[in-house]
């Protein structure tokens, strides 16, 4: 098998990974912060619940990013599969290039509220990568 049918079927992998992610976990983050907070079905505090999920735990940090980054790779990648489909068979690299390039901003862009929230985030990140 080549490296490139290899990188595909990762790939693909990947955007399954990301809608399962964009089904079950997104809803909870859109019923926490656009149905229960306002209808006063969370608990009343001073700070809005996604404050409290990512600033408050490391884990909701991670499920956010998780909930985010999946949900973004899925929607981008789908969206250029089905601009290639559309007829636009000759711009498909280029399609391809800008939807990459839009899931790197956008995660880098995630990453960086997400420190800028909760800034021991940097450090689980670096334990599941192995550096620490």
């Amino acid at each position: 098998m080549s490296v490139a049918a290899r990188l595909h079927a990762l790939l693909w992998g990947v955007f399954s990974l990301g809608g399962f992610i964009a089904a079950f976990l997104l809803p909870v983050l859109i019923y926490v912060n656009n149905i229960a907070y306002p209808l006063g079905l969370w608990p009343v505090t001073s700070r809005d619940p996604t404050s409290l999920l990512v600033t408050d735990q490391i884990i909701g940090s991670f499920f956010v990013f998780v909930a985010i980054a999946g949900s973004l790779f899925h929607g981008v990648f789908r969206f250029t599969a089905t601009l290639g489909e559309l007829g636009l068979k000759n711009q498909v690299e280029r399609i391809v290039s800008v939807g990459y390039a839009l899931i790197a901003v956008g995660i880098l862009a995630l990453l960086y509220y997400l420190l800028a929230l909760n800034p021991s985030f940097v450090n689980m990140v670096l334990h599941i990568l192995g550096v620490r």
